[in-house]
């Protein structure tokens, strides 16, 4: 009887031994679950603090171009400004055709100079007359004339990527007020004929 008790310690202590390695098995399985799934989650977290940064860092580059955009077109538009009483007399020059070959070669300098940078100028005798580009500083009424339309530029504008930096100031040809037909002409030509007789 000691041998089958022993066997039954033995076969108890085997199946303890197995119950036990069950349930290091489990928890050691669990466990491993357990850090998996915490693993899991702090990668995640870490691609999501990667892709918020990437999007800051995205939107910073791109308002930092537009903010470097914006100080160079300043600076330019500066610059055109310092520049315009020179850009008026070069004009007033060709005009009057006072200029000789080197001065000539300066101005189509400056005229290519200023398209490179994207500075336009406008105004033209005949165009139409524009309150938002043009300064009128005469208007001239004339006959057969439907609409107002610029007769002479006294100083040329300038824009920049569409945005008026000065405006073209000009003399406008504005059409003459219509009359009205006088009703009262014939009453006073009776009264000067009542006080004829």
């Amino acid at each position: 009887m000691a041998e089958s008790s022993e066997e039954e310690e033995k076969k108890a202590s085997e199946e303890n031994l197995d119950s036990l390695e069950q349930e290091l098995d489990n928890a050691v399985e669990e466990d491993l679950s357990k850090e998996l799934e915490a693993s899991k989650k702090e990668a995640a977290d870490y691609l999501e603090a990667l892709q918020r940064e990437r999007a800051d860092f995205i939107n910073f580059r791109n308002r930092t171009s537009k903010e470097r955009e914006q100080f160079k077109r300043a600076g330019v538009e500066d610059a055109l400004k310092a520049l315009l009483p020179v850009l008026d007399d070069l004009d007033r020059i060709r005009e009057h055709g006072q200029m000789d070959e080197s001065l000539k070669a300066v101005s189509k300098q400056m005229d290519k100079a200023l398209s490179k940078l994207g500075i336009e100028k406008f105004g033209e005798a005949g165009e139409a007359f524009d309150p938002s580009m043009h300064e009128a500083v005469l208007h001239n009424p004339k006959k057969g004339v439907d609409s107002d339309v610029l007769e002479a530029v006294v100083e040329a504008g300038y824009k920049m990527d569409g945005k008026v930096v000065r405006a073209a100031r000009v003399v406008v040809s504005s059409p003459l007020p219509e009359t009205e037909p006088e009703e009262s002409q014939p009453q006073s030509e009776e009264g000067e004929a009542g006080a004829d007789q």
